[in-house]
């Protein structure tokens, strides 16, 4: 088997536990699984240590949901402080059920700049009319960025003190955090946001989870790409997400995409947890095709031992 794990994005629609997720991945060939944010207390219900390989964690899972029906991941961010240390407190759990399944890592979304969403939607629609570019699309694009910037201030400071007692916690229970890049530019962090949060912590607690499709996607809208990520990011790197990407559309099994994974692979630490993070609706032989293809890019050579 590859030192590859499957994330529970693909237990979706087939499996109400864990259990036999686990050993539907264990047959296409992967050595552990990744327990994402998809995963309720009920799918984890009597798994024992030590049952399974657990090979990450993906905050906030196993997931409580907040009044609302929202996940803490969007409320590490949060202003409000009664929610924002209830965001913490479910990392909290993560880390702990982490510790407890002898995973090495947590992945973190650290939450977003409450701003007007819908222009982030409406830049990836003119991307997708062929519209990159021309002076519509720049000038949309300019209005997002200083919309972002003007209220991002009292956001990304919630984030990071979200983020300094996640670490202080985590480097208790000998779990590390990786923060992962996002997918949408309202989220945090950036990459400068990313260079400020990596220099105020010990490499050994925080890191990053770098997500192969979430690159992709900011850089074909015309953002910070793979190469300046991974210039800054490559030596922090706790954990990675593969999946492809076609536009505005990740988490597809590659190599049906726009991403470069063999040049990826010459960028990973030797120990970073890997992790294919393949939709739902993939079948089983897609999913073994899409392991084998990046483990012959040279992206699955690490073990979770």
């Amino acid at each position: 088997m590859s030192g590859a794990a499957l994330s529970t994005m693909w237990m979706q629609h087939r499996f109400d536990h864990v259990r036999p997720f686990a050993a539907a991945a264990q047959a296409l060939g992967f050595q552990g699984v990744e327990l994402s944010h998809y995963v309720g207390l009920s799918m984890v219900k009597g798994l024992e240590p030590g049952e399974i390989t657990v090979a990450s964690l993906h905050y906030p899972a196993p997931t409580v949901f907040h009044s609302g029906a929202v996940k803490g991941d969007k409320l590490l961010a949060s202003p409000d402080e009664n929610a924002r240390s209830w965001a913490v407190r479910q990392a909290f759990r993560s880390i702990d059920y982490a510790h407890l399944m002898g995973a090495r890592a947590v992945c973190v979304h650290l939450g977003r700049v409450e701003m007007e969403t819908h222009l982030c939607w409406a830049l990836e629609q003119r991307h997708r009319a062929g519209q990159a570019g021309s002076p519509i699309y720049e000038a949309l694009k300019t209005q997002v960025l200083s919309q972002r910037a003007e209220r991002h201030s009292p956001h990304f400071e919630a984030a990071r003190r979200s983020l300094d007692e996640m670490a202080e916690y985590g480097a208790r229970a000998g779990v590390r955090l990786g923060i992962e890049n996002r997918r949408y530019l309202f989220e945090i962090p950036t990459l400068a946001e990313m260079r400020l949060l990596l220099g105020e912590h010990d490499p050994d607690v925080v890191g990053v989870w770098y997500d192969t499709g979430h690159a992709q996607v900011l850089a074909n809208l015309g953002f910070d790409g793979q190469d300046g990520w991974l210039e800054a990011c490559a030596e922090r790197i706790v954990g990675v997400h593969f999946h492809d990407t076609v536009g505005g559309r990740d988490h597809l099994v590659p190599p049906v995409g726009e991403d470069s994974f063999a040049d990826i692979a010459q960028r990973l630490p030797p120990d970073a947890i890997r992790v294919c993070e393949f939709d739902w609706y993939f079948d089983a032989a897609e999913v073994q095709a899409g392991r084998e293809y990046l483990q012959k890019a040279g992206c699955l050579d690490s073990s979770f031992d």
